[in-house]
């Protein structure tokens, strides 16, 4: 799944949930807020998903399960970036390099 993420197909999703799955059950849900683009050209593209969770629980960074009713399930390694009045966002970065 994860080598069909592109930024362009995922700012569709921006404003829907994902869920944080642990032994087959959602433990916390977060929210795609954006997605930024790095570079992009003919032979790669780089770029990042900035989910928002909330104020009163605080997720380590590591690699999580994450659950998308129209994606599915996949693995993504989440960095703790910030915290303010809404809650903790989580940075998942993206590198593809495309066969040319």
């Amino acid at each position: 799944m994860l080598e069909k993420i592109r930024a362009e197909q995922m700012a569709g999703y921006v404003g829907t949930q994902f869920e944080i799955i642990e032994n087959s059950s959602p433990v916390l849900s977060l929210s795609l807020v954006r997605v930024v683009e790095s570079i992009k050209t003919e032979r790669s593209e780089a770029f990042s998903l900035f989910f928002q969770g909330p104020a009163e629980i605080f997720v380590p960074q590591g690699t999580r399960r994450l659950k998308h009713a129209g994606l599915g399930e996949m693995d993504i390694f989440l960095v703790p970036v910030a915290k303010t009045q809404a809650g903790y966002e989580y940075e998942a970065v993206f590198n593809h390099i495309f066969n040319v």
